[in-house]
């Protein structure tokens, strides 16, 4: 069928630019006759990755569309389907903006407190942003609860589960994953960020990439 050919092109681009030519171009057919130069420059300016890339991903989507328009149909059900979906992800991002303000304005409010301070210290790490650093500290909340390091450590749950039975003893070491899942999944998603590499081959972190 036309109609999950046509969304899986869009799996080609970002999702910010999904979005975009969906709204826009909510067919196979309106993607092919829309102007070509007109899909690239959405591309370029939603995705930000310069004219090579919105030119080989407009290719790339461009015959799929037409692959979807000559084997597939869409009705026009699917079509409102799209378009609801769309405004339903607007609706949630305006959700999240407001959220995020509403923490910039308590941030700045209690700027100079060490809560305070200690987010701004999470954010000069590689690869951390506002809202992880504002959820990291609002899952610890103060340091000095920990007296020691490895307290903070079993706290995120990254300590090793043993497991013992009798004479038995499992070999296989895991993650205790005790504690909040919500301070581990940001620190599993700053290491992630830390051994990235950008487009050009520069890594964030060498030394964690490295490791």
């Amino acid at each position: 069928m036309a109609f999950p050919q046509y969304l899986g092109i869009f799996s080609k681009v970002t999702t910010n630019t999904s979005l975009t030519l969906l709204e826009n171009y909510t067919s196979p057919s309106a993607f092919i006759e829309a102007d070509r130069h007109e899909i690239i420059d959405t591309i370029k300016s939603t995705a930000r990755f310069g004219l090579t890339y919105a030119q080989n991903k407009y290719h790339a989507t461009i015959q799929t569309a037409n692959e979807a328009n000559k084997f597939g149909y869409i009705i026009d059900n699917n079509i409102k389907r799209i378009q609801l979906y769309i405004r339903f992800i607007h609706k949630y991002d305006k959700e999240i903006a407001s959220i995020l303000d509403v923490l910039h304005e308590l941030v700045d409010t209690h700027e100079g407190t060490d809560f305070v301070n200690q987010i701004h210290l999470i954010e000069t790490f590689k690869g951390a942003g506002f809202l992880s650093a504002v959820s990291l500290m609002g899952e610890i909340g103060d340091f000095s609860t920990f007296s020691k390091p490895k307290q903070l450590f079993v706290y995120f749950g990254l300590d090793p589960a043993v497991k013992q039975s009798g004479k038995f003893e499992d070999t296989r070491i895991q993650m205790s994953k005790r504690g909040s899942a919500i301070a581990r999944r940001v620190t599993h998603t700053l290491a992630l960020q830390s051994i990235r590499t950008s487009r050009t081959g520069e890594t964030k972190n060498p030394v964690l990439r490295d490791y």
